[in-house]
């Protein structure tokens, strides 16, 4: 185990002779064996180890075991340790996030504020059955080339000097070495996505490949080199391309489709569109080869005039989008947006209204959010398809109004207005056997 993770330190180039190293201490076995491993050859590295625990106040006395579990823990191996306690129930509910969001955030502004204090290196305990749970779950929600390379085995100053080893080989070598770690008790239910996939489909996966995890770590590697060569290239192409205030649409449509997504992708980024999919890339390609407008997001579009392409702000309005998972909570404007996964049973007709629609839609590129310039619904029962400007005009619905009312879209195809209307697409089927209740209550 010692000779794996230095091999990987030394391949990714993870540490210097001198470094100063804070480990993230959960206080569970992967945590507990880096911390083990890293103490071990902090002689050889000359390598300042310390540590920092941070307690999300989630699981009540349990989460203040885990604590003092790392205190004790650290204090046995005289190693100093940072603790940070964020209340993430409440804070999560203050900054519209979900417990997993605001906690990943939380802790990765933490992660900073120690790496600008002490010029120093992150260690965290992401491992391989880690790294393959991620991709699993990056394919499901549907993701780019950059979600299926995994977890970045550095990423500034964190790195990941676990991230070639197996859960199994952590835990054996927890009991070679008699380390003692605490468990956190959500890991062992299914309530969270990434356990189903834990606890459901790697085991499946491993009859097919007992080695599942390593060849999942080759493929990222390949992958990796890809996106970084795809990158280049797109940003090689943006600086050809680059005149005043945009991109000389020639010179883009002359690039290979490929490395025009990516340069595409690229822009979208630099204007902090992080949320884009590939229907947004499709459209703002379409608009590069055949010119015109398209609205991005409420603030944002991508024009071709003239021979000239640009991503302009257009106002600074405040626009929502989110993407949705059965199951799961969307806050906004002080509302709660459910989306309930149930069976049909009893009367039909009471899942033929507006607060029900069809699981059919329900793919990684819908997003829940306001209207935009272009948006359409092909009208269910009355097999005709209106602009969405022209359907509020005549149901008269106020301009106020209008850009606070959500909608579930496809790109600019609406499969469900808040209240008003549902797509073809969206209506229930008779034959279904479970559809998507919607359900919004105020805060």
């Amino acid at each position: 185990m010692n000779n794996l993770i230095k091999s990987t330190i030394e391949e990714y180039g993870m540490l210097s002779y001198g470094d100063t190293v804070v480990v993230a201490l959960s206080g569970g076995a992967d945590s507990v064996c880096l911390l083990h491993n890293l103490n071990s050859i902090k002689e050889e590295f000359n390598l300042k180890l310390m540590a920092c625990h941070i307690n999300h106040r989630l699981r009540g006395e349990e989460s203040h075991r885990d604590m003092k579990f790392c205190c004790e823990l650290c204090r046995q191996n005289d190693i100093e340790i940072f603790v940070k306690e964020y209340d993430v129930p409440a804070l999560s509910k203050e900054m519209r996030l979900s417990h997993e969001e605001c906690g990943r955030k939380l802790r990765y502004e933490y992660f900073n504020s120690l790496i600008e204090k002490y010029n120093c290196k992150i260690a965290t305990a992401h491992n391989a059955d880690d790294n393959l749970e991620t991709v699993l779950y990056n394919m499901t929600r549907g993701t780019s080339l950059k979600g299926l390379s995994g977890i970045p085995r550095v990423r500034g100053s964190i790195i990941r000097p676990l991230i070639n080893s197996t859960r199994e080989e952590i835990e054996r070598y927890c009991k070679a070495y008699g380390l003692v770690f605490v468990t956190d008790s959500t890991n062992l239910t299914d309530e969270y996505t990434r356990n189903k996939i834990r606890h459901n489909v790697v085991p499946v996966l491993r009859e097919i490949n007992p080695s599942v995890e390593k060849t999942v770590l080759n493929m990222n590697s390949t992958l990796t080199e890809i996106a970084e060569y795809l990158e280049k290239s797109g940003q090689l192409l943006l600086k050809i391309a680059r005149t005043g205030e945009g991109y000389l649409t020639n010179k883009l449509k002359d690039a290979n489709p490929v490395i025009l997504k990516e340069a595409v992708a690229l822009l979208f980024k630099e204007k902090g569109f992080s949320s884009y999919s590939r229907k947004h890339i499709e459209e703002t390609i379409s608009v590069i080869y055949y010119g015109g407008k398209i609205n991005l997001r409420k603030n944002l579009s991508a024009v071709n005039k003239q021979g000239l392409f640009r991503i302009i702000e257009t106002d600074e309005t405040e626009f929502f989008s989110k993407e949705i998972e059965q199951n799961k909570s969307v806050v906004y404007n002080d509302r709660v947006i459910t989306f309930e996964n149930v069976k049909i049973k009893g009367k039909f007709e009471k899942y033929t209204s507006t607060n029900y629609i069809s699981s059919d839609i329900m793919t990684p590129t819908l997003l829940l959010r306001n209207r935009l310039s272009g948006d359409y619904i092909n009208l269910s029962r009355r097999g005709v398809t209106k602009s969405l400007k022209k359907l509020m005009n005549e149901l008269k619905i106020p301009e106020e109004k209008r850009d606070k009312l959500l909608v579930l879209a496809d790109g600019n195809c609406v499969h469900w207005i808040e209240g008003i209307a549902l797509s073809n697409e969206a209506v229930v089927s008779p034959n279904a056997k479970e559809c998507i209740k919607i359900q919004i209550t105020d805060l």
